[in-house]
């Protein structure tokens, strides 16, 4: 795969995993991890023996590994079954924590299920028709993209919603949305599935593949600089890895993270608390500057303060950003008028366009104009821009544990920034 494989757009798509098909076993590998045996894992989770250990060997089958060891005191998960199995868990966590986010936003007057009920006999038809009704708000459109029938969704949904005893989707002329219970719902589902995918990726690293899919959340300023040649790094060992890359405003990204439609975001770090379920890496440092096209007239004329570039129109960054923030305490300790900010950006691509193929002037990070300005096309104007210095780094889920192909790229990260820094 090469870098022209990265996608700079995430279209909707979903791709549910193949072991969700196994939800069933996963849940009796839990059990058999947790207590030992068929038997006791069989009376915990109210199956019977020989339907625990039906599953168990249909799973081993689909996997092609060995997930226990049998001896006369029970059974011991091998390596790999410890590790799908601490997965499983985790999945099984979410399912429950998602029946009881729905039911902390819905009326008490509503029959609520249990949430363990709800995790162990959920089906995974239900699950991947909640997670396309959610992306094509119509059982027609997700049951063409699930290659299902819409009777066969409309079935799935409604029996999520028996399941889950409490109103998840309204139907209106325009489709079907979810309901506040249904979005809760829906976030522990995505995490759910997502756990799924990563245990994919598991089984594929022990057969000797490194396989998956990685979406980034690229922030403006500073991640250009840094992510070509990670992912180079990434693509020359592992061909099989498909990337994604998205970019948008840091709230828009947080909420696509917390809803596993991203796995990692790029970019300057926010000082604040972030959520509790997500955890910052500091990558780098890096300050920001004033660029302009080469031959612009500001260079010509010898500009070096921020004064003499007032009579230009500015490409500001879009408000609330660190970015913004830095600029407009620069011009107030300065005591100068700002420019005018009718004009904002988040892309730094098209943030580029403007600055070349006009005179407006905009802020880039130092490492970037520099590298632009090694092409001959951006040109860095000699401002000085103190206290612009910000921390970029990465923002990723703190729950569970990064499938092999995303901690491969998080290790490319941290090793390149390190040695580049």
């Amino acid at each position: 795969m090469s870098i022209g494989n990265v996608a700079g757009a995430l279209s909707p798509s979903f791709r549910p995993p193949r072991l969700l098909e196994y939800l069933r076993a996963l849940h009796c590998l839990a059990a058999i991890a947790q207590h030992g045996s068929a038997v006791k894992a069989a009376a915990a989770i109210h199956l019977s023996q020989p339907a625990i250990t039906r599953a168990i060997a249909e799973l081993e089958k689909f996997t092609a590994l060995q997930l226990f060891e049998r001896t006369t005191k029970g059974m011991v998960p091998t390596s790999c079954g410890a590790q799908l199995a601490q997965r499983a868990q985790f999945l099984q966590q979410q399912l429950e924590k998602g029946v009881l986010d729905a039911s902390a936003v819905t009326p008490a007057t509503d029959r609520h299920a249990s949430a363990h009920r709800f995790a162990s006999a959920v089906s995974p038809s239900s699950l991947r028709a909640l997670a396309a009704v959610a992306l094509w708000p119509s059982e027609t459109l997700a049951a063409q993209h699930l290659g299902l029938t819409q009777p066969a969704v409309h079935r799935a949904l409604k029996s999520l919603e028996h399941l889950a005893g409490m109103t998840l989707m309204q139907k209106s002329p325009r489709g079907t949305r979810l309901t506040q219970a249904g979005e809760a719902l829906l976030r522990r589902v995505k995490l759910a599935i997502a756990e799924a995918s990563a245990m994919e990726a598991d089984i594929a690293h022990w057969h000797g593949h490194m396989r998956g899919r990685i979406v980034i959340g690229a922030l403006p300023l500073s991640v250009t600089m840094i992510l070509p040649k990670v992912l180079s790094q990434l693509f020359a060992t592992q061909p099989e890895v498909e990337v994604t890359v998205i970019d948008g405003t840091y709230e828009s990204l947080l909420q696509k993270l917390l809803y596993a439609d991203v796995d990692v975001i790029l970019g300057a770090m926010r000082v604040h608390s972030i959520h509790p379920e997500l955890h910052q890496t500091l990558l780098f440092e890096d300050e920001l500057a004033v660029v302009v096209r080469q031959g612009h007239p500001c260079l010509e004329r010898g500009t070096n303060t921020l004064q003499q570039l007032m009579e230009w129109p500015w490409v500001w960054p879009l408000e609330a950003t660190p970015a913004n923030q830095a600029l407009e305490q620069i011009f107030s300790e300065q005591e100068i008028q700002a420019p005018s900010a009718r004009l904002r950006a988040t892309s730094p691509s098209m943030t580029r366009a403007l600055v070349l193929q006009s005179d407006y002037c905009a802020l880039m990070s130092r490492g970037e104009a520099l590298a632009e300005q090694g092409l001959g096309a951006i040109c860095m104007v000699p401002v000085k821009l103190p206290d612009t210095v910000r921390p970029i780094g990465m923002v990723r889920r703190a729950m569970g544990q990064p499938s092999p192909d995303l901690q491969l790229l998080l290790n490319l990260l941290q090793s390149y920034t390190h040695q580049a820094h």
